[in-house]
């Protein structure tokens, strides 16, 4: 698998991970998808920085996990059909687009001339992983 973006000469890189749990329905896939089920979550934050911050981080850890936290919060435990922005007639709860929303959503908090929120991983189960680059 190629990376997701080529780094310049040097570029600094950390990930965090979180868990939760939640059900969802795929809607417009097969049979079984269709059905409600659930899964154990796990997502995985990538960030990038060609410098580090006066602290010496790309990002501080408590920082990253926080936020992720509270992104993952609005799914732990609940059906995400009914969660926006999944609910009937947005996006379709996949795993990729799982992966897109967490980029998004940690990209307006932590996004700027320094820093960027590079990749998500998001993984349904311990074989079925998507990502999501930006």
């Amino acid at each position: 698998m190629r990376p997701c973006y080529k780094a310049p000469v040097s570029i600094y890189r950390i990930s965090k991970q979180l868990w939760f749990s939640a059900a969802h329905q795929v809607r417009l896939g097969n049979a079984r998808c269709e059905a409600m089920h659930g899964h154990n979550y796990r997502v995985v934050v990538h960030a990038e920085a060609r410098e580090l911050d006066a602290t010496r981080y790309v990002l501080d850890f408590a920082a990253l996990k926080s936020a992720a936290a509270e992104a993952a919060s609005r799914f732990d435990h609940r059906n995400i059909n009914e969660v926006e922005p999944f609910t009937e007639g947005g996006r379709n709860p996949t795993a990729e687009e799982l992966a897109r929303f967490f980029a998004e959503e940690l990209g307006k908090r932590f996004d700027d001339e320094r820093v960027r929120i590079s990749k998500v991983e998001v993984f349904e189960t311990e074989n079925n992983r998507a990502e999501y680059c930006r």
